[in-house]
């Protein structure tokens, strides 16, 4: 069992996620922003985390970018994988650049992927780890 951080500002996402995450017997905790997210991270590191980049109050973006900082300071961190899920073209949004050099970075899959085979990837990554 894996502690699953899902950041996303759609409730119905965080739901689906969640659901499919707990079934396959993880312990999932939902953030709805970078905010949440770096406070959830702060206060107890998961094992993973599923990353929105558009999302207000912060976004995925500065998120990765606060995660950076956080990681050079704590090194417990620096073992946390994540994946990032958008709508926008990751390449032409020059998102690649942001979150190829944060610690832990796995890849990007598109938004409307089935969170099926984001679990795949995860339960893949973390047995590696």
């Amino acid at each position: 069992m894996a502690k699953v951080l899902i950041v996303d500002d759609e409730p119905a996402i965080l739901e689906l996620f969640k659901y499919v995450f707990e079934d396959a017997g993880h312990q999932v905790t939902l953030a709805k922003n970078g905010r949440e997210a770096v406070e959830a991270v702060s206060a107890a590191p998961p094992d993973f985390i599923i990353l929105d980049v558009a999302m207000p109050v912060m976004s995925g973006k500065e998120f990765a970018m606060e995660f950076k900082k956080l990681a050079a300071r704590d090194g417990r961190l620096r073992d946390i994988r994540f994946v990032v899920m958008t709508g926008e073209n990751f390449m032409d949004a020059g998102l690649n650049s942001v979150f190829a050099s944060t610690p832990g970075f796995v890849c990007y899959f598109p938004k409307m992927i089935p969170p099926e085979k984001v679990l795949e990837k995860a339960e893949e990554v973390l047995e590696q780890h």
